[in-house]
């Protein structure tokens, strides 16, 4: 294998600097086209908005942080819920969420079963 010497080094730089120095080319909109883009934009939102529902535009999802709140869980057991799949979740990255519907419907179920526990214990 061969080293480079400093020369050749810059030369590879300086054609890598000519090959990705792009500029954002523009163009000009006049007022009608502009308006007739806008209501083109305005009724795509809204046949999407029929398609998908009002249910698929207000879902909330929720951080780990704001899971173990509300569920008054520590970090380990909300690990432990997503492992065995107690709890659903989307994962960006390296974060997790949670969408509010399922964590509600845990937090039915684990007073449900609270509630269970309680009137066998009082038997």
């Amino acid at each position: 294998m061969q080293a480079e010497t400093c020369g050749e080094a810059q030369d590879k730089k300086r054609k890598y600097k000519q090959n990705n120095n792009k500029t954002m080319g523009y163009f000009i909109i006049t007022d009608s086209n502009w308006a007739k883009l806008r209501n083109e934009i305005l009724s795509l939102a809204e046949i999407c908005h029929k398609a998908f529902g009002e249910q698929s535009r207000h879902t909330d999802w929720l951080h780990n942080g704001d899971v173990c709140q509300l569920l008054n869980i520590s970090k380990r057991t909300l690990q432990h819920y997503r492992d065995t799949g107690v709890l659903p979740f989307a994962q960006i990255g390296h974060k997790c969420y949670y969408k509010r519907e399922d964590v509600e419907r845990l937090l039915e179920t684990k007073s449900e079963k609270t509630k269970t526990d309680k009137t066998k214990i009082n038997k």
